[in-house]
């Protein structure tokens, strides 16, 4: 597997360069991936090969809950089709969900279904995902292993690695019904999964842990930051560089405080949001991570 430099992702590296922290603004306009065409497949009746091109859309977020969907004379001009091919696919998506009509307003994409992430809380993305009625996948992007000497300096530090250990570096894309909405970098060490292996990371790690090595983490430390993402990052989101997201970073360690890893996860800006409630001393506060939904159209 082709790796990145993993030290890019370090929020603590100083050489990391800064983007201007610029948002770019996204229009509700129907595309299609460059050097493709929607309609290419014969033996597939055109409007099942242009809802399937519409989903494509959606799911690479150039198309948002809430957002307006292309009129059928827009999806008739743009694809030289007819008004009733495009009023297939339109109604084909509406069955499925994915499209919400509003008589009278226009045609609109559903909110997505609720995903959160605690920060209080150990909590398997996975099992999360499947609670909100998502279908998780898990993309493995890379997996090497490093010795101690290797590794950035903050990961070797918080991992208390000397020169003769060893690391896995993985990085994986979290992905809710066919949308990335987390990249994740992580440092694990080598004595704790020997063999460590892609098909091993496909799933819920935090399982993988506790059924394959008996290892249970007990918390994390974990610093915040809002990014702007890189065109490397960005490519793998399928999102527009610059593209904010939510930077969790920090070590997990068990009960006796021994490190296990050390992981930097980005999440979606545009999916997410930070909730903290806080109570008077003595009380218990809540941090969550949870999946926004951008604010409806209004009129």
């Amino acid at each position: 597997m082709l790796c990145d430099n993993a030290a890019d992702f370090l929020l603590t590296d100083p050489v990391r360069h800064d983007l201007g922290r610029r948002w770019l603004g996204h229009k509700p306009v129907l595309t299609v991936p460059p050097n493709t065409n929607p309609l290419t497949t014969v033996a597939e009746p055109v409007h099942q090969q242009l809802a399937r091109a519409c989903r494509v859309d959606i799911a690479s977020g150039r198309l948002r809950p809430h957002d307006r969907f292309p009129s059928e004379r827009d999806i008739a001009d743009r694809y030289n089709v007819s008004r009733a091919t495009a009023n297939k696919v339109i109604s084909q998506m509406v069955a499925e969900g994915i499209l919400v009509l509003r008589p009278g307003i226009g045609t609109f994409v559903a909110p997505v279904r609720g995903l959160h992430a605690s920060l209080r809380q150990m909590e398997s993305f996975t099992d999360a995902a499947r609670s909100a009625g998502l279908i998780p996948a898990t993309e493995v992007l890379c997996l090497r292993k490093e010795r101690a000497h290797q590794i950035p300096e903050p990961v070797r530090q918080a991992l208390a690695l000397d020169g003769r250990a060893s690391v896995y570096y993985c990085e994986r894309l979290r992905v809710a019904d066919n949308e990335p909405v987390i990249l994740e970098h992580r440092w694990v060490r080598a004595d704790l999964v020997p063999g460590l292996s892609p098909e091993q990371l496909s799933g819920s790690f935090y399982h993988y842990l506790e059924l394959t090595h008996g290892v249970f983490l007990t918390g994390e430390r974990h610093k915040i930051q809002a990014w702007n993402l890189t065109a490397t990052e960005a490519q793998k989101f399928r999102l527009a560089v610059g593209s904010a997201v939510l930077v969790v970073e920090g070590p997990g360690f068990t009960e006796v405080q021994t490190p296990v890893w050390y992981q930097i996860l980005y999440y979606r800006g545009d999916r997410y949001e930070l909730q903290n409630e806080v109570q008077v001393v003595g009380g218990l506060n809540k941090l969550t991570v949870q999946r926004r939904e951008p604010e409806p159209i209004r009129k």
